[in-house]
């Protein structure tokens, strides 16, 4: 059993993400941010009242855990140029462990979650995967995750990226999705806000029900007449292509559930 003892902390990134963390650790008595390193300083300026910033890795304080909060790209060149003794900590989904160069205690300290800086997260209960070349530094990190409220995951970097994998089609392609729905309006003259009540209730059955069972439209019942009057509406091959790929894929998923209903009733 480890105790918490990692109050030092140094951010790394002006990002969403590393907007996140500092509203977060500004208000738990139990985490001292010391310094907020930012590229582009000024993005920071509004906090120095706070704690220290600085546009200069070669003045990074000594601290516990250094947390990089920055492009996936820029994660091996940045963390090489890290003088540390402490944790030094990436928040990507995709990028892997040993992609922090020279670093003894390199870990992955991954939210699966998505983060704007117009929007603050509200929720509780915030999923963490953790991956460390220490297994004490897992145990440290864990804590940091229930101090900010979260659920620790252990999870080895083939696990990571594949869950970072299914992240991007559930939560980008999801939304692109409705970017192309409020694309529609505007160009029918139609409200988007009228479909809010849809999309809450779509997702909330996905949820409470599984999305294998909340599964409705003309592709599951078959409606050719529905789907070709929607193809016909479309003028725009891109999102009429679409269209017909998800029709197509949710045809096929559904014919295979029945085909396995079936021999199993068998």
């Amino acid at each position: 059993m480890y105790f918490w003892n990692m109050t030092r902390i140094v951010l790394i990134g002006t990002g969403n993400l590393a907007f996140y963390f500092y509203e977060q650790f500004k208000v738990n008595k139990a985490i001292d941010l010391i310094q907020w390193y930012g590229r582009k300083i000024e993005k920071i300026r509004f906090a120095e009242t706070e704690t220290k910033i600085t546009d200069q890795l070669s003045e990074l304080e000594t601290a516990d855990l250094y947390l990089i909060c920055v492009n996936d790209d820029q994660i091996e060149s940045l963390s090489t140029k890290i003088q540390a003794k402490g944790i030094v900590a990436h928040c990507a989904g995709a990028v892997a462990l040993d992609g922090l160069k020279g670093q003894p205690r390199a870990a992955v300290f991954y939210p699966l979650q998505t983060f704007s800086k117009e929007h603050p997260l509200q929720s509780n209960d915030l999923p963490f995967c953790i991956e460390t070349k220490n297994p004490k530094d897992q145990s440290l990190l864990e804590e940091l995750a229930k101090l900010l409220g979260g659920i620790p995951y252990k999870m080895n970097g083939k696990k990571r990226a594949t869950l970072h994998m299914i992240a991007v089609i559930a939560n980008n392609f999801g939304n692109h999705l409705l970017h192309l729905c409020k694309r529609l309006c505007l160009e029918n003259d139609l409200p988007f806000e009228i479909f809010q009540p849809l999309i809450q209730e779509t997702y909330k059955k996905a949820l409470d029900l599984g999305p294998e069972h909340a599964q409705t439209g003309p592709a599951i019942r078959n409606d050719l007449n529905s789907i070709q009057n929607h193809l016909d509406l479309l003028s725009d091959e891109h999102i009429k292509k679409l269209y017909i790929n998800l029709t197509t894929s949710i045809q096929k998923i559904h014919e295979q559930s029945q085909l396995q209903n079936s021999s199993e009733s068998n």
